[in-house]
Parts: C-alpha cells; structure tokens; sequence
C-alpha cells in the first residue's frame, strides 16, 4: 500500500538518473552562484553590523533599513517574477548582477560618509542614511531578481525533466547557501576586529568589501555568459518563450508598476493551484524568532552568553541545516515528495518543543534550559532545510509548464516576506528582553499552523493524511 501511494504521486524526487547532467556546467553553475551568494551573505551581515556600530545608543535605523528592504520584497516580488518571465534570460541575470553588485557599492559608500559624520542625528546623516535604505531596497530587489532567475528558473530549465536533475541541482545550491550563512560573518568579523579598531580612523573593512564587491562585480558579468553557453537549454527555452510572445497579443499594461506588483489576477490563479497551500506552510515558517539571527542573537546577548559560544552555536546549525539537505534525497526516495514533506516539516515543530520547555519550564539561563533551547534549535534545522528543498521543488514541479512560472513563483517570495515583516513587528511589539518568550511562543504557534496547512496540502495530493500500516498490523495479529 505505502509503495503504491509513493509511485502515485506526481512527481517523486527520484525517478530518473540524474547523471545526464553536464557536470562541468553545474560545477560553472555552482561557482556563479557562491560568488553571488557570498556577497549578498557578506552586505547582509556588514551593512546591519555598520550600522548597530554607528547608532550605538538604538537600534531603530537598523530596524527601518531591514523593516525597508523587506516591505520592497512584499510589494515588487511578484513584478520581479514578471520581469524574469519577459526578459531574456540572460540579460535580467546580467542586469540583476549590476544593480546588485552597484547598489552594495552604494551601500559601503554611504556606511562610510556616515562615519565621516560626527553628529549622528544630524541632517547630513540622516541624508546619508536615506540614501543607504534606498540602496538596501534596490539590493533587495536585485536579489530577488537573482534567486528567482538563477535558483527557480534557471534550474529548472538545466534539469530538463528530469526530477533527479532538478533535486541535485537545488540541494547543491542550498548547501552554498549555508556554506555563505555561516562563513560570510565570519570573515567580516575577522576584518572589522583586525582592521576597524578606531571610529575616527577609515575603515578598512568597507574598502575590502567595496573592492570584492568590484571584483566579483566584474567576474559574475563574464562568467555568466560561460554558464549560459554551457546549457544550451536555456537558449531553446528563450527561443519557445520569444516564439510564444510573437504569437500572442499584447496586453494592456496598468498604470503603475505598484498595481503589477499586487496583480490580483496572477493570485487568484495561484491561489486555485494545488500548490498554494504548500507555499503558504513554508510562508508560515518565516514568522519566527527560533533562529540564529539579529532578533535571537540579541536576546541572548543579554542572557550574557559569549561571542564565542554563540558563533559556535550558529555553526553547529548551519551544520545540521546541511544535513538536512543531505537527507532529503534518501527520504523523498522512501516516502515521495508529499509525504517526504510532511516528515520533515512536523520533525521540525517536533524538535521546538524543547525551546518551548527551555523558555516556559526551566529557563534558558541554567544548563539544561540552554541545552535544551540551541539543541532542539539545531536539531529543527534539519526538518526546515529539508522542507525547504522539497517545498521548492514542488512548486518547480507545479509551475514547470506553466507560461508565467517566474510570475507566479515570485508570490510566494511575497507571502514569505509578509511574514518576515510580521516577525519584525512582532519583535517591535514584545522588545523588551523579558517579553521574548511570548515572541517565541508566537514563532511556535506559527511553524505548527504551517505544519498543520501542510496537512492540507498532503490531504489534496494523496487524498487522506495517514494510513495505517496494515501489513505490520496483520503481522501483529
């Protein structure tokens, strides 16, 4: 029986050979995208830390800037999408690598006319620091730009049909990811503690980074085409898209790129897909504060945790996040997507449970409360990276034939940072350190609520959630 609800599914992560891959391209592939990656990973990190360093005494602008770039997220995914889907595809990864790698410039520029400004809340730096969040916007834009062409779209193309293909592909580019996570930080902790000793001194961490930023700049522009030329896929698939676009009629643009941005038509098409209840579940997990980011990382500053633990901590989950990865093609092969799915999201919720106990029991300041909070937060890395790889692969699935794929992919790029944004409120809300707790049992509730809408979507695909397992039942009697 459970064999059978495996192969009736409709797309197993397994089911072809995926060494029809050219393994030089994907090796190319792989190669763009670290260096892509590693410098939206290193601006992430810098920018943020920049300006906590400049504003000592709050941490409002620093919550206006990432409060900025994610509400562009929310309001121009979805144009992004469309843009991937119109433009030739070269050409958007092109000009997403410059707009990127140019507004990261831009960015440095104004960290550093910042700490040319003693007064710190004066109208000159207040200019500056506008510029900056413009700056953060337009990287944000960028980056979405990138993940959906290279990471959805591209992908997707490269794997020609092939499910094996597609899943070798996203588990390598996930693992770069957490590589980036971890190692981007790093480095710039080490040139900020060697170099930028002295405020009034010139930084020398922004010029290293801005000089990176130059180079890679330069190396991603030529590389890409080497990549592009490396799949001649991607060149047909241009060809039937420019074709398609040829024969059909042109349509009535709106009046501002706000109202494409929130096309109700493209949801109300994404909302009757099957796969909408899967990417509101994955949505729901951005709602949380369980992680190795500003929010918990703060809260723990102030449990008098050391530096040196907590990098420690954050590499112990970026570990298990790449064992996560490591897993997922083993468990799709047993169980198939759906139920792959399933297993790894409610594994997740499952591993929180001891964070809810270390927050509401025995507190996190003693050894088994902490014990307790950073292991059953490294152990859910495992469950999210896994859903994570499995979820973006059935709405690649989903949308592989689909004429507006990019379009539609980039919605739930949107539900993913309206949750994001809610994170941020929430954390504005309950910011006292005394307070995080209930931040935290939000966070729960709300990673549970999308294991729970997962359920749905398993119900819809297979047509029941579980079954017993009647051979071992028979078995037994």
């Amino acid at each position: 029986m459970e064999d059978d609800d495996v192969a009736a599914e409709s797309t197993p992560l397994l089911t072809q050979n995926a060494d029809n891959l050219d393994p030089l391209g994907v090796k190319y592939l792989l190669v763009q995208h670290f260096s892509s990656a590693w410098g939206d990973r290193t601006a992430e990190f810098a920018l943020y830390l920049y300006l906590i360093a400049y504003f000592k005494d709050t941490l409002l602008p620093s919550s206006i800037f990432g409060f900025s770039m994610t509400l562009t997220g929310i309001l121009f995914s979805r144009w992004a999408g469309s843009v991937v889907d119109k433009m030739p595809k070269l050409s958007v990864v092109r000009w997403s690598i410059f707009l990127q790698k140019a507004s990261t410039l831009g960015a440095y520029t104004c960290v550093a006319g910042l700490r040319s400004v003693d007064n710190r809340f004066s109208i000159p730096s207040l200019c500056i620091f506008s510029v900056l969040v413009l700056a953060g916007c337009i990287l944000q834009l960028s980056t979405t730009c990138m993940s959906i062409a290279v990471e959805r779209d591209w992908t997707a193309c490269i794997s020609a049909g092939s499910s094996p293909a597609l899943a070798k592909i996203n588990t390598y580019l996930r693992q770069i990811n957490l590589l980036c996570k971890l190692l981007a930080p790093l480095f710039v902790s080490f040139l900020t503690v060697k170099y930028d000793s002295r405020d009034d001194q010139p930084s020398v961490s922004i010029a290293v980074l801005a000089v990176i930023s130059i180079l890679t700049m330069v190396f991603e522009m030529y590389w890409i085409q080497i990549v592009y030329d490396r799949f001649p896929m991607l060149a047909a698939e241009q060809q039937r898209k420019d074709n398609l676009k040829s024969n059909e009629p042109r349509q009535p643009q709106t009046s501002s790129i706000l109202q494409r941005a929130l096309n109700l038509k493209d949801w109300q098409e994404f909302v009757r897909l099957p796969v909408f209840l899967s990417s509101v579940s994955i949505s729901l997990l951005y709602l949380t504060v369980l992680s190795f980011e500003g929010t918990m990382l703060g809260y723990l500053k102030t449990l008098d945790f050391r530096d040196d633990f907590l990098a420690g901590m954050r590499g112990l989950c970026v570990v298990t996040g790449l064992i996560g990865t490591l897993v997922t093609v083993p468990l799709e092969r047993k169980l198939g997507s759906a139920r792959a799915g399933s297993w790894s999201i409610w594994s997740m919720v499952v591993c929180l449970l001891p964070v809810m106990a270390s927050f509401y029991i025995f507190g996190p300041r003693n050894t088994l409360g902490a014990g307790l909070l950073f292991g059953g937060m490294a152990l859910s890395r495992v469950g999210l990276w896994s859903f994570d790889l499995i979820q973006t692969k059935q709405l690649q699935d989903a949308l592989s034939s689909h004429a507006r794929r990019n379009t539609l992919t980039a919605l739930q790029l949107t539900m993913q940072s309206v949750a994001d944004l809610l994170k941020y409120v929430l954390t504005m809300v309950l910011s006292r350190p005394s307070q995080f707790r209930w931040a935290g049992l939000v966070s729960f509730v709300s990673v549970s609520s999308g294991a729970v809408v997962y359920l749905l979507y398993l119900r819809k695909e297979r047509g029941h959630i579980f079954h017993p397992p009647l051979e071992w039942i028979r078995k037994i009697l």
